[in-house]
C-alpha cells in the first residue's frame, strides 16, 4: 500500500499520542514510517523553532522520493505548508483541540505560540483528505468549532493493549496518578484535595511524572508533605503492575480528547474517578465514576467498587483495542488509495 506514516516519535512510554503512533506503525501495508524524533532536537525555544520552520521539511525533502501518495500526519502540529504535499492525499489524526481553548497560555511566548498552533492547525485541518479523531467528542469540536464537513470525519477510538489487565496483587494504600503535567491536567488539584481529604490520614498519594510540564513546579511545592509522594515515570514494562498495585486512581483533568490512561486503569480493574466538571468524551467517561472531592470515594465500600470495575475492566477490553484502531485505519487508507486509482 502506497501510504507513509509520518509521526513525531513512536516512543510508547511518552505519552498517548505517542503511543498511538507506536500501534499504528505496526500495520504491515505501510509503505514506511518516518519518525521525526531520530533527528529533531528539543533542547530549547531555538531548537523548537527550528523544528517547526526549517527541520521537519528538510527531513521530508530527504524522504521525497520514497514518500507515498497517501501521507498520514499523526497529528497537526507536525503538517506544514510544503510542495512536498502536491499531489498527495492526507490523512490526518486529530487527538483533541486544547489549543482552541484549554491550553492555558499567560507569557507573551505562550500566547505567541498559541496563536502559531492555531494557524498550524487550521491549515492541517483544511488540506487534510480524511481526518481520523479519537472520539466522538473531538468530532463534534472540529465541526462546531472549526466548520469542518462531518463528511471527511471519521471516528476511530484509541485502543487498549491486551497487556492491561487484573492481576492478583497485593494493593498499597495508594492512591495513584500517571499522564500529562500540563495546567487542564489538574494535577495541582488533586494534590490540594488529597491534602484537604480524610485519606491524607492513612493513604498515599503518589504521582509519577516527568520532566514535562508544570511536574517540577508542583513537586517543589508539596514536597514536604510526607503522604504525597513523587516520582519518576513508570518505566513501559513496569507500567500494568504498577497501576495494579493502586487502591484507586484519579484523573484530575478538566479536557481530554480520549484518556488513554483513565482507560488503562480500568482495565486492570482499579476503581477510577474523574472530577464532575472534567469533560472526557462519553465513551470513556461512561467506565468512570464521577466524584466532586475525594471523600466521596468513600461513599460505597472497595470491595463492592473492586467488583464493579473488574466488571467494567472486562467491557473495556471489548470495546477497545489496538487491533479495531489499526483495522479501522488501514480501511480508510483503502478507500483513499482506491479514489488515487
Amino acid at each position: 500500500m502506497d501510504v507513509t506514516l509520518i509521526t513525531e516519535t513512536l516512543d510508547p512510554m511518552l505519552g498517548g499520542i505517542p503511543r498511538y503512533n507506536f500501534e499504528i506503525s505496526k500495520i504491515k501495508e505501510l509503505k514506511n514510517v518516518i519518525n521525526f524524533s531520530k533527528t529533531l532536537k528539543n533542547e530549547g525555544l531555538l531548537d523548537k523553532y527550528l523544528n517547526k520552520v526549517y527541520r521537519r521539511k528538510r527531513i521530508l525533502e530527504e524522504y521525497k522520493k520514497d514518500l507515498g501518495q497517501i501521507l498520514h500526519f499523526t497529528q497537526p502540529e507536525i503538517m506544514f505548508k510544503s510542495n512536498i504535499l502536491k499531489g498527495k492525499k492526507v490523512v490526518l489524526t486529530v487527538h483533541d483541540l486544547a489549543v482552541f481553548g484549554t491550553m492555558k497560555v499567560k507569557s507573551l511566548y505562550g500566547r505567541l505560540r498559541g496563536i502559531s498552533f492555531r494557524s498550524q492547525f487550521r491549515f492541517a485541518v483544511e488540506r487534510a483528505d480524511i481526518i481520523m479523531t479519537n472520539s466522538t467528542q473531538t468530532r463534534d469540536e472540529l465541526v462546531d468549532i472549526l466548520g469542518v464537513d462531518p463528511g471527511k470525519i471519521v471516528v476511530q477510538n484509541h485502543g487498549i493493549d491486551e497487556k492491561f489487565k487484573p492481576k492478583d496483587t497485593k494493593k498499597d494504600n495508594v492512591i495513584g496518578y500517571f499522564g500529562g503535567f500540563d495546567r487542564r491536567k489538574r494535577v495541582k488539584k488533586l494534590v490540594e484535595d488529597f491534602i484537604a481529604s480524610t485519606f491524607s490520614n492513612d493513604m498515599k498519594l503518589i504521582i509519577y511524572g516527568s520532566d514535562k510540564g508544570d511536574y517540577h513546579t508542583i513537586k517543589e511545592r508539596y514536597k514536604s508533605f510526607s503522604n504525597v509522594i513523587f516520582k519518576d515515570r513508570i518505566p513501559e514494562e513496569k507500567l500494568v503492575d504498577t497501576i495494579n498495585e493502586f487502591q484507586y486512581f484519579v484523573y484530575p483533568t478538566s479536557y481530554e480528547g480520549f484518556g488513554l490512561p483513565l482507560l488503562e486503569c480500568i482495565a486492570c480493574g482499579i476503581p477510577s474517578f474523574i472530577y464532575e466538571d472534567g469533560e472526557l468524551p462519553a465513551e470513556v467517561r461512561k467506565y468512570a465514576l464521577v466524584i466532586r472531592n475525594l471523600d466521596e470515594i468513600k461513599k460505597t465500600e472497595y470491595k463492592e467498587l473492586e467488583k464493579d470495575f473488574k466488571s467494567r475492566s472486562e467491557q473495556v477490553k471489548k470495546e477497545f483495542s489496538w487491533e479495531k484502531t489499526r483495522a479501522g485505519t488501514l480501511e480508510q487508507y483503502q478507500k483513499l488509495e482506491a479514489k488515487t486509482i
